[in-house]
């Protein structure tokens, strides 16, 4: 590996774990922050949908910025986001909390459909999967430290002080990213028109294979998502009745996440796709289904086998969308991340009200019942991988 291969796949982890530490600060403090602004819970689950749905409206605009070069383009994005964290913690109101949260998915928008699509572009197709892998591995390792740290640091002293001490980490490897990215080899466009993008869109979304790749990447990050918001919520209430600091290091199972998006990638070239994706989704569905059972330990390693499945699940699909068009491979992507994340948005939103009314049981049920969904659509989408 050479010297700038390197740094770009050193870079392109920092981009990960910058936007996924960002991201998902609030979901290990739901209970916390509900408290301080006096909301409810399903509310407080707004300053994760927002992010997420706002994220989800970025993805369809960034590619409007074409003539913009990728690098500048993935800077801006780390750099505005740190700086976004670090205003929400001076919010005394739930809705200007909620605004910047808004911001900031907006701002976030700039890295991940950027970021596979740069690596398409840089990347010589037989390491795309194993490239793709290691900034998957990025953002599960940012969604756990981020996480961790938060949890922490809340229950030690509040949870302005855990938000802040983890964006100006952000900020310093925001800044150590923009040093270290090689500059897009891959000439820049000019600039295109919105209706030019929206055609593009339109003549992706008349491909089948596209539309299921979508579908995976909404239900499975819905369930995903889901779950992990109100585990949180349901360990701090009896049976369980754990402290936040105890709840933050369940998210260090994250780190079997970045192992399994790592290592899908290359079982996929040994299994091949469908096979590898098989194996994956049964292990997310097993772990789903042990978190029925209102033991810690087998709740804990339900939440692994699920956090192994989903990771190395997303690594497939992720890669495999780039193969689904020559051409306007970062509007392929965009379609894709849309739906990453609008399922991220709404089924957490649905969730909160299911949690409110069935607790635990209704979150499990519906969680199976998305997984299972998406089994049959990989089924059709993978027939021939």
């Amino acid at each position: 590996m050479t010297i700038e291969q390197k740094k770009r796949s050193i870079s392109l982890l920092l981009a990960g774990f910058i936007i996924f530490s960002s991201l998902y600060v609030t979901q290990p403090i739901f209970n916390g922050l509900s408290r301080y602004f006096n909301v409810s819970l399903s509310d407080i689950s707004l300053t994760l949908s927002v992010s997420t749905f706002m994220l989800g409206i970025g993805l369809i605009i960034v590619p409007m910025f074409n003539n913009i070069e990728k690098k500048r383009m993935m800077s801006i994005s780390v750099l505005l986001v740190s700086l976004l964290s670090i205003a929400s913690v001076f919010a005394t109101n739930f809705h200007l909390f909620l605004v910047i949260r808004g911001l900031m998915g907006l701002a976030l928008s700039g890295v991940p459909s950027i970021a596979m699509a740069y690596i398409a572009d840089e990347v010589h197709k037989d390491r795309i999967r194993k490239v793709m892998g290691l900034y998957v591995a990025g953002t599960t390792f940012g969604g756990m430290s981020g996480r961790v740290v938060v949890g922490i640091l809340t229950d030690i002293a509040n949870w302005q002080v855990a938000i802040a001490s983890l964006s100006i980490i952000n900020l310093i490897l925001a800044v150590l990213m923009v040093i270290l990215l090689p500059a897009s080899t891959v000439q820049t466009p000019n600039w295109v028109s919105p209706k030019q993008h929206f055609i593009k869109y339109g003549q992706l979304l008349r491909i089948p294979a596209v539309l299921k790749a979508m579908s995976l990447a909404f239900l499975l990050m819905g369930t995903f998502v889901t779950i992990y918001s109100y585990i949180t919520v349901r360990f701090e209430r009896p049976p369980f009745s754990l402290s936040e600091s105890t709840i933050a290091f369940i998210f260090i199972l994250y780190l079997i996440g970045t192992y399994s998006s790592i290592n899908f990638g290359k079982l996929s070239y040994k299994l091949g796709i469908k096979k590898a994706y098989a194996v994956a989704i049964t292990i997310m569905i097993i772990g789903i289904a042990l978190t029925f059972i209102t033991y810690l330990p087998i709740d804990i390693l339900g939440l692994a086998a699920m956090t192994f499945g989903f990771f190395g699940a997303h690594s497939i699909q992720s890669s495999y969308i780039a193969t689904l068009t020559k051409s306007s491979k970062s509007h392929a992507s965009t379609l894709y991340l849309l739906g990453y994340y609008v399922g991220s948005s709404l089924l957490t939103m649905l969730g909160g009200y299911i949690f409110i009314h069935l607790e635990w049981l209704g979150i499990g049920i519906l969680s199976l019942m998305l997984t299972l969904t998406a089994v049959i659509i990989s089924k059709s989408l993978f027939k021939n991988a």
